[in-house]
This record gives C-alpha cells, structure tokens and sequence, in this order.
C-alpha cells in the first residue's frame, strides 16, 4: 500500500511541479533562476536532485515490481546522468530544439504504454521536467551584465520573462534576424522598387 502511494506521488510530481512553478513570479522561484543563471554549482545540485529523485523512483518501483527487466533501460538513462557535463548537454539540446523536445514528450507517451518501457517514460518525463526549468546560455550571460541584473532584482516578472523568454523557440516565419531586409517582410522588394 505505501509503495502505491509513494508511486502515485511520484506520477504527480511532474504535473504538479510544472503548473505550480513553469513561469512563476514567486520570491523563492526568483532566488532560483538568479542562482541557476549565475552558479555553475547550482546547475550542478540541480541536475544531482533530479537524478537523486529518479533514483528514489526506481528503488520504489523496483520494490513494487520484482522481476521487472524493463527497469534496466531507465537505469542506464540515471548512470548516465551521473556526469553533470553530458546532462547539461542534454539540458541545453532540449531547451535548444524544441522540436526535439515535443518529439521527444510525444515519444514518452507513447512508450508509457509499452509494456516493460514505463519506468523509461517516467524517466524521460523527468528529464524534460528538469530542462523545462534549466537557464539557456542567453540568460547566463545577460546576468553578468549588472544593469541586467539590478533590472532582475527589482521587478521578478522581468527576470521570470527574461528567464523564459527563449526566441530561437519561435517559428521561422516569426523569427527575426535583426536586419531589416528579412524575407518574410518583404522590405528587400520595397527597396528594390523605391531603387528604380
């Protein structure tokens, strides 16, 4: 019976992290994205929690199910976490590519119904739980910029958009390079006809 319970709780804990915490604007969420974009230590206790808490999951579900084999998979993903520089690589693809972030979160949940492949789900699901929350290099480095960080300090809506705020996540038709001749507004041809 508290193995069912601590299963279920561990089930819940990437619902309930994402809706109560993704973009908030709390005190305590700010103290975590200044220390996340600031410490390289911080990134480093952030990945060894989540791969702490993985582990606690694996043991539980272990506990509960004897004689699962699919668990080995999963397990192989935690060894591999044990090096803080190939999760932050991980880390930083997910939030790079975000369609391999959706692939990826579409591919779990359809392997969550594969037989002997569901503590794989859950671990990938953990994963992208933890990326969701992992600072990208442009807010690493607008926080060396003091202006930038004063601005943080006073207004934590700014640092939660800022911290969020990744543009290379947009569509290509809705990016902007920074020229002003980009193909998708079309000034190249207004200058062109203005020319003649």
């Amino acid at each position: 019976m508290l193995l069912n319970i601590l299963q279920l709780i561990f089930y819940a804990i990437p619902f309930a992290v994402s809706l109560t915490l993704y973009k908030s604007n709390k005190r305590c969420m700010a103290v975590f994205y200044m220390a996340m974009a600031r410490s390289d230590k911080a990134r480093k206790l952030y990945a060894q929690i989540w791969l702490i808490c993985l582990l606690l999951f694996h043991y539980v579900y272990a506990c509960g199910h004897i004689g699962e084999f699919g668990i080995l998979l999963s397990t192989g993903v935690c060894a591999a976490m044990f090096s803080f520089k190939r999760t932050d690589n991980w880390f930083r693809k997910l939030l790079d590519c975000p369609r391999a972030f959706v692939i990826l979160a579409v591919v779990t949940v359809v392997i969550g119904f594969v037989p002997h492949l569901y503590t794989l789900s859950v671990t990938i699901t953990f994963l992208l739980l933890a990326a969701l929350f992992y600072p990208s290099v442009r807010v690493m480095s607008e926080c060396k910029d003091a202006e930038k960080r004063t601005e943080w300090v006073k207004s934590s809506q700014t640092l939660s958009e800022s911290y969020y705020d990744n543009h290379h996540a947009g569509l290509p038709h809705n990016a902007d390079n920074g020229n002003s001749v980009h193909p998708q507004n079309n000034n190249h041809q207004k200058q062109d006809d203005n020319e003649k």
